[in-house]
């Protein structure tokens, strides 16, 4: 390659034009980070200019960064193009600096500026045919992304978007700049001067045998801001553009949708911040590769995969836009039947890791799994992480967990419910197992969950009870979901944590109540309430809880178990007071309740497919 250090008129100050790949990420700049960093040095640089101008000291040059160039592929009219490797942002940037000092200046009516800059914003047209290729008029091209209003911009046409606001913030810094001057024309006379002579940009020319991918992930994947999905975005219209495959066709049919907003906002996962596309694309790397890998790594990984495997690029295109359809559809499914439930909850327990199989369970096409087969993996999964995180066991082994479930459900495609099913099964050790009915059992009914576990954990069991005890006679079919209405559904404790203002222990009680502390935290002395009826119950005694409750409250989780005797109990004049007894006997059938909603592998497999509770 090639590097020269140049001035502007090296680069603009020739008929050119200097195009930027569709691979290449947007425009990104932006003012509190770049544009007024950018005009603070072009500024700082011109008013040395004046300063030194009475004596004729030597102004040092100001240095702008670096660009990468690489040959075109293709002749485009009589005009050299060049594709732009590296450094888009700063030419984009330069280029709409450049409009609004000419705006600036024709503002001024200085004509002698406004032609000068002009030459360094338009070719002549008379080297292209201006009919037929009327963006070659300007010395930069976006990406396909931008051009839209990137020409809408450059016609002064304006436009809402980062370019036109970009033009709007330098040109009323340019004008705010000259209206301090004396002498504002000869203060513009010299931002022209400067612009042209001082500020200097290192230029790398790439020459034949070098390798602009591997150029451009050496300056861009070493802790710079650049994301993954630029970098495989980069890699796969390259490998597309070796092989003369139209990579306009493949980013207006594949990968368009992924350079929108949707996909570039920010998600945290665990500990660390990256957007939607990068967390997707680990995902799908995931299912695809069952490997693991960090997120550091995800570019890397991708490369490995890509050089390993015999896809061709057009179908890996066309394979990740349906995957993001897939994922889509995932993130946004209606929060009731089972998959719903289940994606609510994952949301609740800030648990991704079973996202890669989900990937794998819903691109499956129907005719190889069935729906209710896919609902049955779905109710298995879902047994499995609620379970283990009712009983606070750790998930730190989650991913080589479902990343072993990838690999099961990828090798009986047709029957991945059951394979599912039974890999579950066989998990092994503190960090792996699946909890069984009598370890799951045991302790919602007897641990201080209300203690022991995340409020998430307590809140979206106590929504799945409450979903599993209406029926299709009761009015509302859905209970309201914490992440919707969690101002106002709020956990209860029917006998209050200060219990000893208003609730003598038992007669025949020798401790005089001092169990009282871990059983009122227990699943049977909870319920759900509105945030409002809360604090109102407090810590009244039982007879005016229970008309506050029997008044306000719409839950069967409230009437059915709690206000009349769950169908378990046998204690007479169930609602006369609320004790130990009571608290144990409902807790006693909620537990067994839970079962139903969260069943062991056995159960699962021995329902028939048709009972596949969607209807929940």
């Amino acid at each position: 390659m090639r590097a020269d250090t140049v001035d502007l008129r090296r680069i603009f100050g020739r008929d050119i034009r200097y195009t930027v790949p569709l691979f290449q990420r947007p425009y990104v700049w932006n003012r509190d980070d770049n544009w007024s960093a950018l005009w603070e040095d072009i500024r700082r640089t011109v008013e040395r200019t004046e300063q030194a101008a009475p004596t004729g000291d030597t102004v040092a040059p100001h240095f702008l960064g670096a660009v990468v160039f690489d040959e075109t592929p293709y002749l485009s009219s009589s005009l050299e193009t060049r594709q732009v490797i590296d450094g888009q942002q700063r030419l984009t940037t330069l280029q709409l600096f450049l409009f609004a000092a000419r705006l600036s200046a024709a503002a001024l009516n200085h004509e002698r500026s406004v032609r000068l800059l002009s030459k360094f914003l338009e070719n002549d047209e008379d080297l292209f045919d201006r009919v037929q290729h009327p963006d070659h008029l300007y010395k930069v091209w976006p990406t396909n992304a931008d051009r839209d209003e990137f020409r809408t911009v450059m016609l002064g046409q304006g436009g809402t978007g980062r370019f036109a606001e970009a033009v709007t913030y330098f040109q009323q810094e340019i004008d705010a700049w000259l209206a301090e001057a004396a002498e504002p024309e000869e203060r513009l006379g010299t931002l022209v001067q400067t612009l042209r002579e001082q500020l200097r940009l290192v230029i790398i020319d790439l020459e034949k045998h070098d390798d602009a991918q591997v150029v451009f992930e050496t300056l861009n994947s070493r802790g710079t801001p650049l994301e993954h999905a630029d970098l495989i975005k980069n890699l796969l219209f390259r490998d597309a553009e070796r092989t003369g495959a139209d990579i306009d066709r493949l980013y207006k049919t594949y990968w368009a949708p992924f350079d929108q907003a949707e996909w570039r906002t920010e998600q945290t996962t665990g500990r660390i911040t990256r957007s939607r596309l990068d967390v997707f694309l680990t995902y799908w790397l995931t299912m695809r590769t069952q490997r693991e890998f960090t997120a550091s790594a995800l570019f890397k990984e991708f490369e490995r995969w890509l050089l390993s495997t015999a896809v061709p690029t057009e179908d890996v295109f066309a394979e990740l836009a349906r995957y993001a359809e897939i994922y889509d559809l995932i993130d946004d499914y209606p929060q009731h039947g089972v998959e719903g439930r289940f994606l609510y909850r994952m949301k609740v327990l800030q648990t991704s890791t079973p996202m890669p199989l989900l990937l794998l369970l819903y691109g499956l096409d129907e005719s190889v799994l069935t729906p209710q087969r896919r609902r049955r993996a779905i109710r298995a999964i879902d047994s499995y992480l609620v379970r283990r995180a009712l009983l606070n066991l750790s998930n730190r082994d989650h991913n080589n967990v479902f990343r072993d479930l990838v690999a099961a459900a990828a090798r009986q495609p047709h029957r991945a419910d059951e394979a599912v099913i039974k890999a579950l099964s066989a998990m092994q050790g503190a960090h792996r197992h699946w909890p069984s009915d009598h370890e799951f059992r045991a302790s919602l009914e007897q641990d201080p969950i209300y203690t022991r576990l995340y409020r998430r954990g307590v809140r979206i069991l106590l929504e799945a009870l409450e979903d599993e005890l209406r029926t299709d006679h009761t009015e509302q079919l859905v209970v309201p979901l914490g992440e919707q209405a969690g101002a106002k559904l709020t956990i209860e404790h029917v006998m209050p944590q200060s219990w000893r203002d208003n609730w003598p222990p038992l007669a025949d009680d020798p401790s005089e109540g001092s169990d009282r502390d871990e059983l009122v935290h227990t699943l049977g002395n909870l319920t759900l309430v509105t945030a409002r009826l809360n604090p109102t119950l407090g810590n009244m005694a039982w007879e005016d809880k229970r008309q506050w409750l029997s008044q306000h409250s719409l839950l069967r989780l409230t009437h059915g178990t709690l206000l009349s005797a769950p169908p378990n109990a046998d204690i007479s004049d169930w609602t006369a007071t609320w004790d130990e007894h009571r608290i144990r006997a409902r807790g006693c059938y909620l537990g067994s309740l839970s079962l139903n909603i969260w069943p062991q592998a056995d159960d699962l497999l021995a329902a028939p497919l048709s009972a596949d509770r969607d209807d929940k």
